[in-house]
């Protein structure tokens, strides 16, 4: 009996051959240098979103790959992407509080007047 008739799988996948791991990395790979790029380029607003959107691509390629939930059922793969939107939307979120936070340009009080000894 093998290892995943065992383990209550009962499906089977063809087996992943070594050039498309080797093809699989060199497109990973492609994806973090534009993603090197972008973060150095200084696209301005754009930035944020192609690195995302990046980030997303990569997720989605080693959660189908490397993770094999591309041969999973349909509810792991609906699991997998309200985590990686809800992941996203709680980023984009956090972004936007400190992006409009005002709080760098108020004046603080000088420490040394209010420190010096009162005559």
């Amino acid at each position: 009996m093998d290892h995943e008739a065992s383990a209550g799988h009962g499906h089977e996948h063809p087996p992943t051959t070594i050039r498309q791991y080797i093809i699989i990395g060199v497109i990973l790979a492609i994806i973090t240098a534009v993603e090197l790029w972008v973060s150095y380029a200084g696209l301005g607003a754009i930035e944020i979103p192609l690195l995302l959107i990046m980030s997303a691509v990569k997720f989605g390629i080693v959660a189908a790959l490397f993770m094999h939930l591309k041969f999973e059922h349909k509810i792991m793969t609906r699991m997998f992407l309200i985590g990686i939107v809800l992941a996203t939307a709680l980023l984009l979120a956090v972004i936007a509080l400190f992006w409009n936070d005002a709080t760098d340009n108020r004046v603080l009080p000088d420490r040394s007047e209010s420190s010096a000894p009162a005559h």
